[in-house]
């Protein structure tokens, strides 16, 4: 039965990073990946399946969706309408509430808020493993976005992907974290993550086989920090592997250069806080804001140095959070 459906998926930030892909087309990672999902920061999008439409159609905050982001929305789509056995088009509307292109990973809760009301808009009734493949398909990460807390990205090894999904390793009450994000200025980044993913693989980093197999490594170690709540253990590792990723991304010939000064800022701005005894540590992910998790007594005093950085818009404040789900339909 078609129907209009809503959903909202939270996006993640990766702990340790998904940064290379063994099947471009799939969006199969060649290495695993563990994410942290935010509360209140991602995507809602409606479906609503009608018959006088000929093509798909779909706003993005008010404005028409453009080529190439259609068609990963139609791969999506037409996977859902062939289980389903319909060949009926929609009209989406999706509404953001992180910032586009700024490196937030706001493609991954897009992607999962379609998956999660476009299989519920055409009636079909999926597992969160099956959910989170079907996400996977318009976006990588968009798999993390699926489950809530802290997740593991499987990275599979079957050829067709049905072993490369995300799932839940520890809830967000399990280490009840406060995450900020400093963005950074008018600064949204030129070389999308599928572009830069590209041009890593295609062999000219030095780095990128190395990246790889520290990936393996990183996400062992990852998951040991967390399920201890070691905040040191976490920092040393999560850091790493983030500028372990943005080296190989800078060996690159021609190099993608993500960061910008005041992320640099960041950087030192977060070891010193943590020399000084506060419990935090940073990420980037492909872009040049800065994600920080800290425990919830320092989050006010990191977060005002933070907003003291120069070049910084601004420093949202979220929690861990839990994964995509229906909601009432946003008229």
């Amino acid at each position: 039965m078609l129907q209009r459906a809503a959903a909202f998926a939270p996006s993640n930030i990766a702990l340790t990073k998904y940064w290379g892909k063994r099947d471009h087309t799939l969006n199969l990672p060649l290495a695993p990946s563990l994410s942290v999902t935010l509360a209140e920061l991602g995507t809602l999008t409606v479906v609503a399946p009608n018959p006088e439409l000929a093509e798909d159609v779909m706003m993005v905050d008010d404005q028409e969706l453009d080529p190439a982001g259609m068609a990963k929305v139609r791969r999506v789509l037409d996977a859902i309408r062939l289980r389903a056995g319909s060949q009926v088009k929609a009209g989406l509307r999706s509404v953001n509430t992180v910032p586009t292109a700024r490196g937030l990973a706001s493609s991954a809760s897009a992607f999962a808020a379609l998956a999660v009301a476009a299989s519920k808009a055409y009636g079909l009734e999926l597992s969160e493993r099956e959910l989170s493949v079907l996400a996977r398909s318009g976006s990588g990460s968009a798999a993390r976005s699926v489950a809530g807390g802290y997740v593991l990205w499987h990275a599979g090894e079957s050829a067709d992907g049905s072993d490369s999904y995300a799932e839940r390793v520890f809830d967000g009450e399990h280490w009840p974290l406060k995450i900020l994000v400093a963005v950074v200025a008018d600064q949204k980044k030129k070389v999308s993550s599928t572009q830069g993913m590209k041009m890593n693989a295609a062999g000219t980093s030095p780095l990128f086989r190395a990246w790889i197999d520290q990936c393996q490594r990183d996400v062992v170690a990852c998951q040991n920090a967390l399920r201890d709540k070691n905040m040191r253990a976490l920092a040393e590792v999560v850091e790493g592997n983030a500028l372990a990723m943005h080296a190989t991304m800078m060996a690159n010939r021609p190099p993608l250069l993500y960061w910008q000064a005041p992320t640099v800022a960041l950087i030192h701005a977060v070891r010193r806080l943590r020399d000084e005894g506060a419990e935090c540590c940073f990420t980037i992910d492909a872009g040049s804001s800065v994600v920080v998790l800290c425990e919830p007594q320092d989050a006010r005093a990191v977060s005002d140095e933070l907003a003291s950085v120069p070049g910084i818009e601004e420093v949202l404040q979220t929690r861990v959070g839990g994964g995509a789900r229906l909601v009432g339909d946003a008229g």
